[in-house]
């Protein structure tokens, strides 16, 4: 597919993860400005202090980029991330598969989750909103640890604890009778540690098929990033035309075989981008990669040879604004280079993952220990900027996991659809699914300092202006510059604050703390 040329200067890596390895350490974070809190987000007594004179907005509004007919397929929806393993028991009779057995005492052994017990939760999914679900890997594995799926030993099998061929397919039906897409996370990169001694099933049996140098030692050395063993993970050879035949061969076929809507590309930045191009056209579907860097150059090259990309740069931003209280102009800079990707709203933005602490775990809470007020902060600004939202299973039911593998927790009986952020994801997605801005507009900002930000996203006739606060205080400020919003128009908070009315093209947003509010017409 066509992909536009970009030269940009690849810096040094900062961070390695992979689905079935350790987590990145996580920089410690600095306190969270913090004088006095409101109960949450919403609207109460506490009174705002005089408005904050606009600042100059610094971004200058994206020109909507082509949307391919993937694209179009993917845009206006939102993830719900599993892993299938620890998320529902639909099928007893396969915990003990493979020789394998389920073992829920022991947090790096097989529970029972499969697909089955996927099927049994997609109205439980699609109740919050949720039109798109990815999976993680459902190659056949060799190991009593391999759960998550990255360890692979046969990429042409079913692995029988997740169930078979047929429940899969059974699964991708039942989405898509509910309008849901399915994206599996495929790993052309490695199969497990079996080299030396031991071999990957036929045809990835050939010792000749791996790169044999041994694990990585230098991030910072992109051929040996490519080239390496990830953590003792056996490397594929893609530059040996027989592997690499055999891997596209292979994604062919995963994608004829089960129907899926998308993959999600483990450890894309160990792979040749020759080799991702091609990959990309044989999977013939939507491709969005995991590059686990902070750099956007480096990351953002990625996406001109596979569709899109995990958005760990603004992970990182959001990270350290949201829950480490640094300025907001973290997140508003990043946004200023979006135009390094081919399309920044069709890559997957997220909070956390299976790869990283969750966000309950990092979250400080504010002077009231307030977690579920950040949270619910955190989730409003990921559901109204750029970019796909990505929801870690757990999230809807405030699960606290820190390092892997207590940030890979067992769903199974914690489905409650009475909780708070059950409602929240509900809404969230409610409002981001009315409005065409918030899943394709273009941005600008209408004020941007360390605690308070305002900007507006259009798309066509679709005008939203979102305001943001993120100290535990009162603030108001005034959203200044609007356009193809004529002064008297009265615009309401979606998310149930109040009205406002535009007035010399600007809006004032009193804004409670950790509050988001969506102004729509």
């Amino acid at each position: 597919m066509l992909r536009r040329l970009v030269c940009m200067i690849l810096l040094a890596l900062t961070l390695v993860a992979c689905g079935g390895a350790p987590a990145a350490v996580t920089p410690s974070l600095p306190a969270a400005t913090a004088t006095s809190l409101a109960a949450a987000p919403t609207p109460s007594a506490t009174v705002a202090p005089a408005p904050t004179a606009s600042a100059v907005a610094t971004s200058t509004p994206l020109t909507e980029p082509t949307f391919t007919a993937s694209d179009e397929l993917w845009v206006g929806r939102s993830i719900y991330f599993i892993m299938t393993d620890r998320f529902s028991n639909g099928e007893p009779s396969n915990d003990n598969a493979a020789g394998f057995a389920s073992d829920r005492s022991d947090p790096r052994r097989w529970h029972g989750g499969d697909f089955q017990g996927v099927i049994d939760q997609l109205d439980y999914i699609k109740g919050m909103g949720f039109d798109a679900i990815w999976i993680t890997p459902v190659t056949l594995q060799r190991s009593p640890n391999a759960f998550h799926g990255y360890w692979q030993y046969d990429l042409y099998q079913i692995d029988p604890h997740l169930g078979t061929l047929a429940d899969l397919q059974r699964l991708v039906e039942q989405a898509h009778q509910r309008d849901m897409l399915v994206m599996i996370d495929v790993v052309p990169n490695h199969t497990g540690d079996f080299l030396p001694g031991s071999h990957a099933a036929p045809p990835f049996d050939d010792p000749s098929w791996y790169h044999n140098r041994g694990n990585i030692e230098n991030y910072g050395d992109q051929q040996e990033v490519e080239q390496g063993d990830l953590l003792g993970l056996d490397d594929l050879n893609q530059e040996n035309p027989a592997t690499r035949a055999e891997l596209l061969k292979w994604i062919d076929w995963l994608h004829s075989a089960t129907g899926l809507d998308g993959l999600r590309v483990d450890t894309a930045k160990h792979l040749p981008k020759d080799f991702l191009g091609a990959f990309d056209a044989a999977a013939s579907t939507h491709t969005m990669g995991e590059v686990f860097s902070n750099d956007v150059d480096y990351v953002a090259d990625y996406t001109n040879y596979l569709d899109a990309v995990i958005d760990y740069p603004f992970y990182n931003a959001a990270k350290l604004a949201l829950l480490g209280g640094n300025p907001l102009q973290n997140i508003q800079r990043l946004f200023e280079r979006d135009a390094l990707y081919r399309n920044v709203h069709t890559n997957g933005t997220f909070l956390d993952n299976h790869d990283v602490e969750r966000f309950m775990c990092l979250a400080t809470g504010g002077p009231d220990d307030n977690k579920l007020a950040q949270l619910h902060q955190a989730l409003a600004v990921l559901f109204t900027v750029r970019g796909i939202p990505i929801v870690y299973y757990g999230t809807e039911q405030q699960f606290a996991g820190c390092k892997d593998p207590n940030n890979r927790e067992d769903m199974f009986d914690s489905f409650d659809a009475a909780s708070p952020t059950y409602a929240w994801l509900t809404q969230l997605n409610s409002v981001r699914k009315a409005h065409p801005a918030l899943t394709r507009g273009a941005a600008a900002d209408r004020f941007i300092d360390a605690g308070g930000w305002a900007f507006q996203r259009t798309s066509g006739a679709d005008t939203v202006v979102v305001c943001v606060n993120n100290l535990w205080d009162a603030k108001s400020f005034v959203a200044a510059g609007l356009t193809d919003l004529p002064d008297g128009t009265q615009l309401s908070d979606a998310l149930g604050s109040g009205m406002v009315t535009v007035s010399g093209g600007s809006l004032t947003c009193d804004m409670q703390p950790k509050q988001v509010a969506v102004f729509v017409p």
